[in-house]
């Protein structure tokens, strides 16, 4: 199923509890400061991306709980080519391209469609809520590139 799919499955309000979740375990010191609006509008926003073609697929290998996707590469975009790995899927530079992309979990891995949902939410955005303010601060995180 692709991300696009997905996401087209649930409203925020159903994955919210998986979210919350991985707030609370990764990030505990900021999940009470979290504006659920805004990251609701933020969902929509995504749900709405128009998927485009890509010889890429997205694999998940770990559930994202106490799991760094730049330390652990857990989440990544593979070449549907060779099946080598290109990127984790929060440093993947298309959004439209994610949307488009198959989905594809590992077997071990146990996982409910809703906490797949709220792990991809939580992926994608890890730089920003936005494909552009993403792109910006990975350019600052890893170019050193500022404004």
């Amino acid at each position: 199923m692709t991300f696009k799919k997905l996401f087209s499955q649930f409203s925020f309000a159903e994955i919210k509890p998986a979210f919350l979740n991985l707030w609370q375990t990764n990030e505990p010191k900021l999940v009470e400061h979290l504006n659920l609006d805004k990251w609701e509008k933020i969902y929509q926003n995504i749900q709405a991306l128009e998927p485009t073609i890509s010889q890429y697929y997205i694999r998940l290998g770990y559930r994202w709980e106490n799991c760094s996707p730049i330390i652990d590469m857990n989440c990544s975009v593979y070449d549907k080519a060779d099946n080598h790995r290109d990127c984790p899927v929060a440093c993947y530079p298309s959004w439209p391209e994610i949307a488009g992309m198959e989905v594809m979990v590992e077997k071990h891995i146990v996982i409910t469609p809703q906490e797949l949902v709220a792990g991809l939410l939580w992926e994608i955005t890890y730089f920003g809520g936005t494909e552009e303010i993403a792109r910006k601060n990975m350019d600052r995180t890893f170019h050193g590139e500022t404004e």
